[in-house]
Parts: structure tokens; C-alpha cells; sequence
């Protein structure tokens, strides 16, 4: 499909972060067979690589703190305390992908995800929950009793909901033009054991998701219009 990429992590997706001023997603993946952290940047609109299997000297006991003009910040945690607390930033500056100690102050403030827009969530005792699994039902997808994901574009209706198939529980993404029509599903967890909080997020038209956990996804809404 030309207007979708994906990106095969190296472990679980845990930890997700959008620089806006340069247009880069920053990936965290845990293995945790390996006990090993790293880190990946791709660009938002067309999924391009700009590094992966980033690692730091500390190779567990870290993560991505926020991000700043071009710089991504990581948290390394004292492991030997109880409750770990943060023992030290690191700045790392992202189109380069290299460490920099310039003895300047951290940022007293960071972000994650700014403009990240994330879809409604409609728990099963919601008003609207039943307008909105009524749809569905109407489109033969048999829902199973759980919170609906919802986000509405000038073009497109999009759905996040756990469906029954064969006996097993998975969760489906489904686009649908205003009119109902379908235009895109996929099913997004083969296999539901928990309660997954996050679904999708969208930036400057572009739909991004996680795929069984380490797939990360992008998906041009513009190009589905066309």
C-alpha cells in the first residue's frame, strides 16, 4: 500500500515521542529477554529511517525523558535504589545521532508529543458507546464489550475496537469515509490477553499506530481521500 509504512522494531514499542520542529518520531524498544534498551528515529511523513539500534553505555537502566528543538533527552536511573530515581540527562542531538556535552542547563521543560492529537475514548457505560457499537454491528464486525476508540477528520470516521473472532479477542482499526463506506481495517493485535490504553495518534493528517506491540505504523489519510 503506497500511502502506509511500517518499521519492524527491535522488541517491544514502549516508549514513543514526536519532535514537531524537525518531524521525527523517536522509537524505544525493550527486549527484555536480552535486557537491552534501543532507540530509532524515522521521519513522520514517510517513515524514513534516519537511525536504529541506537544504544547508550547504560543499556537497561534508561530512557527517553522528552524531547527540545532537535534534541532527545534520556532519563538513566540509579538501579540500586529501591524505587529508581533519575541519576543523570543525557542529550543526544537527533538528525546526527550523537551524544553532546555542552555544559549547558537541561531544559526545565520537555515535551513528549506536542501536537500529537489522540483519539476519544468511549468506555461501554458512555452514552455514546452504543450509537458507536451499533455502527459497527451494522457493518457486521461482531464487538466485543470494550472501550471504543474514536477520532473524526473532515474526510474520515476512525475506529479502534476489540472484535470477536473464532473464539479469540483482537483489536481491529477501521476507516470509514463519512459516508460509511470502508476504506481501510486492519487488525492491529491478533490476540488480546490486557487492557492496551493506547491506540493511535495523529499529526498533520497522518494516522500512526503500533502493531502487535513492535510494528510501528504511519498512514497517509490524505492519500486515502485521493
Amino acid at each position: 500500500m503506497e500511502n502506509k509504512y511500517t518499521f519492524e522494531a527491535h522488541g517491544i514499542i514502549w516508549r514513543v515521542m514526536y519532535d514537531h520542529t524537525i518531524g521525527v518520531i523517536l522509537l524505544e524498544m525493550r527486549d527484555g529477554d536480552q535486557k537491552e534498551v534501543s532507540f530509532a528515529a524515522l521521519e513522520v511523513k514517510t517513515g524514513i529511517v534516519l537511525w536504529e539500534g541506537l544504544q547508550l553505555e547504560e543499556n537497561w537502566w534508561i530512557s527517553m525523558a522528552g524531547v527540545k528543538d532537535g534534541f532527545l533527552y534520556f532519563s538513566e536511573f540509579d538501579q540500586n535504589d529501591a524505587i529508581p530515581k533519575v541519576k543523570k540527562l543525557q542529550k543526544l542531538n537527533i538528525k546526527e545521532a550523537t551524544l553532546v556535552e555542552d555544559n549547558q542547563e537541561d531544559p526545565s521543560q520537555l515535551s513528549s508529543a506536542e501536537e500529537f492529537e489522540l483519539p476519544i475514548v468511549y468506555p461501554v457505560e458512555s452514552e455514546y458507546y452504543a450509537t458507536l457499537s451499533t455502527f459497527l454491528k451494522q457493518l457486521e464486525y461482531d464487538v466485543a464489550e470494550s472501550d471504543i476508540h474514536y477520532y473524526e477528520t473532515s474526510h474520515q470516521i476512525i475506529f479502534v475496537f476489540i472484535e470477536r473472532k473464532n473464539s479469540v479477542l483482537q483489536r481491529k482499526l477501521l476507516i470509514c469515509s463519512r459516508k460509511g463506506e470502508v476504506l481501510f481495517q486492519e487488525v492491529i493485535d491478533t490476540d488480546i490477553r490486557d487492557q492496551i490504553m493506547d491506540s493511535f495518534f495523529m499529526v498533520d493528517n497522518m494516522l500512526l499506530y503500533i502493531k502487535e506491540k513492535e510494528i510501528w505504523c504511519g498512514l497517509s489519510l490524505t492519500a486515502l481521500n485521493n
